[in-house]
């Protein structure tokens, strides 16, 4: 069953597939006929024909001779054709499957696991579809016309080659569950040393900084040796398999031969046949040899092609009711909650429940509350990475639910806690979100995000490279270009995650006060959402929504909330006594 959930995966390549197949034909039926054509050039030999009978068959000989190498070039041009096409289309559907499940589907999953499947999980389906599925039609296509060429030599000896024919790709069957089993632990294990390996070198400074590392070596060699353990119990049962079939391969031509003379011995066949006999023979095995070779070429790929089918096959999110709808933000509220809740996938606890609250158009609300209480949950929601599972979200007065994806990131701009920078420049990290933007736009968006000093004319300017991961700048100008980033996309509605956690008390209230009176090219007001764990940084929130265990505990502007003595008070009283401290 998993063979025939695999073959939609190469869907793209089938034609290419089908010239594969077409030209393995055209060379199975060239070996074929020069089989048949010197079975009757020994046969003229043997009995004393003058060589000018022979010409003829000589002369086919010599076609046949100088076809086969040209076919088995055009062979490989096909199935370097198909290795591209295939790997090409099957990592973008792997990227664009990975993508439409969204970051809170892949938190679940090792990066590094990701990393095997996108790399070697695709290069190791390629001789399976390359090489097996071609060559298993080629095979069974190329015994069947040999057979039918033996039965008009011989029915009896045609029986036994096809009964061994048969054999060949039948009896190793037997391991086929065992040898499942075995692929899908020596993957796992190569999985997870593959996902400990890019872990170890995404942390090595933590690693070293905390002494780590002879530990972490330790857990590296533990993985390694999982790995080999897994690959010699495959190896074990793959070699019993390639014995039995390589048995087959040797007694197939050697059984029809023996029956070819037991029916010369009872006069029932003319002794010059047995060429056509021995040589057919082997013709009808040949396929099947270069078929077990490049099983045992593609075998890792089929356990690896499993996980590819599971992230292609998990459920699609779901589609809105009403793709067509837009939000509007010039009237009414830009985002409304009502009964909002979620829960993620197998979590016992909900992140948030029963949520209600309004943010008008153009407003700055701040949303508090101790770790865990559901704060970046809510950001993800307004995004769509994910649907309510309970009430609803409004953006513009229309439910997320009935929103396209790209309705909600056209809408909302989101600048997390821990940015993610591109290697590259300051200019090439600002134009993922507007490539058409000049330089003054750029300098603008910079300008309004306090991050002037990103463009220092003597680093370079708008060219200054940023380094992997923003390797090059500190915390707070990672943050603040992360700003001038999501100005530029130009979204009515912005919410900030935490996003200026590295900038000093000043420069916060500077960025949060030019944001306020910021208005969209269309001249709609930036409505600012403020997520954060620091209470001073949103003292000029028009309003306060303090979140606890997923539910709003409290909702009011700063000095309302603190006048209550509540949640709010108390996080703030403990903040201020920390920082005096």
């Amino acid at each position: 069953m998993t063979h025939l959930r695999l073959i939609p995966l190469a869907r793209t390549v089938f034609p290419l597939l089908a010239l594969l197949v077409l030209i393995g034909l055209a060379l199975s039926a060239v070996a074929i006929g020069q089989a048949l054509v010197s079975a009757r050039i020994f046969s003229g030999v043997v009995t004393g024909s003058d060589l000018a009978d022979l010409t003829t068959w000589l002369a086919l000989l010599a076609a046949a001779l100088c076809a086969r190498p040209l076919l088995a070039f055009l062979r490989e041009l096909a199935v370097h054709a198909v290795a591209t096409g295939f790997k090409s289309s099957l990592r973008a559907r792997l990227l664009d499957a990975q993508a439409e499940a969204g970051p809170i589907a892949l938190s679940h999953e090792r990066s590094g696991h990701r990393q095997s499947l996108m790399t070697d999980a695709v290069e190791n389906l390629e001789p399976y579809f390359g090489r097996y599925l071609p060559q298993l039609v080629i095979a069974a296509a190329t015994a069947v016309a040999v057979v039918a060429a033996l039965a008009a030599v011989d029915p009896v000896v045609a029986l036994s080659v096809g009964l061994c024919a048969l054999a060949v790709p039948l009896a190793p069957r037997l391991w086929d569950k065992l040898l499942a089993d075995k692929g899908e632990s020596h993957w796992s294990a190569y999985a997870d040393l593959n996902a400990d390996v890019v872990d170890s070198l995404r942390g090595m400074p933590t690693l070293k900084a905390f002494d780590a590392a002879a530990r972490r070596r330790t857990t590296l060699e533990r993985t390694s040796a999982r790995l080999l353990a897994s690959t010699l119990g495959q190896l074990k049962v793959s070699l019993v398999e390639s014995s039995l079939t390589a048995l087959f391969l040797i007694a197939g031509p050697a059984i029809a031969l023996a029956v070819g003379v037991a029916r010369v011995g009872a006069g029932d066949l003319a002794a010059p046949a047995l060429f056509a006999v021995a040589l057919l023979s082997f013709e009808a095995f040949r396929p099947f040899k270069e078929l077990s070779n490049h099983w045992h070429a593609g075998y890792f790929g089929v356990a690896a092609g499993r996980r590819v089918l599971d992230v292609l096959e998990a459920p699609a999110p779901e589609a809105p009711a009403a793709p067509e709808r837009r939000p509007d933000l010039t009237a009414g509220p830009a985002i409304e909650a009502v009964g909002l809740g979620f829960t993620y996938p197998g979590a016992e606890r909900p992140a948030l429940s029963d949520v209600d609250f309004t943010v008008p158009v153009g407003a700055t609300v701040a949303v508090v509350g101790p770790s865990g209480s559901g704060k970046s949950t809510l950001a993800s929601l307004l995004l769509r990475l994910a649907l309510p599972t309970g009430g609803e979200l409004r953006l513009g007065g229309v439910p997320t639910a009935d929103l396209t994806r790209e309705a909600c990131t056209d809408t909302v701009a989101v600048v997390s806690q821990s940015p993610l920078l591109f290697a590259g420049t300051v200019a090439e990290n600002l134009r993922l979100v507007a490539p058409g933007a000049d330089d003054g736009a750029l300098r603008d968006a910079l300008r309004a995000a306090g991050a002037t000093e990103v463009d220092d004319p003597r680093r370079g300017g708008l060219d200054t490279p940023v380094g992997d991961g923003g390797a090059l700048l500190s915390g707070g100008q990672r943050q603040r270009l992360a700003i001038a980033r999501s100005l530029l996309k130009d979204a009515p509605v912005l919410v900030l995650d935490e996003a200026s956690s590295a900038l000093d008390a000043r420069r916060e209230a500077e960025i949060l006060d030019a944001l306020a009176a910021r208005r969209t090219s269309e001249g709609t007001p930036v409505t600012t959402v403020i997520i954060a764990h620091r209470i001073a940084s949103v003292r000029r929130a028009d309003r306060i929504l303090v979140l606890d265990g997923g539910r709003v505990a409290e909702a009011g502007t700063w000095d309302e909330l603190l006048d209550r003595g509540g949640l709010f008070a108390r996080l703030e009283r403990s903040q201020r006594t920390e920082a005096a401290v």
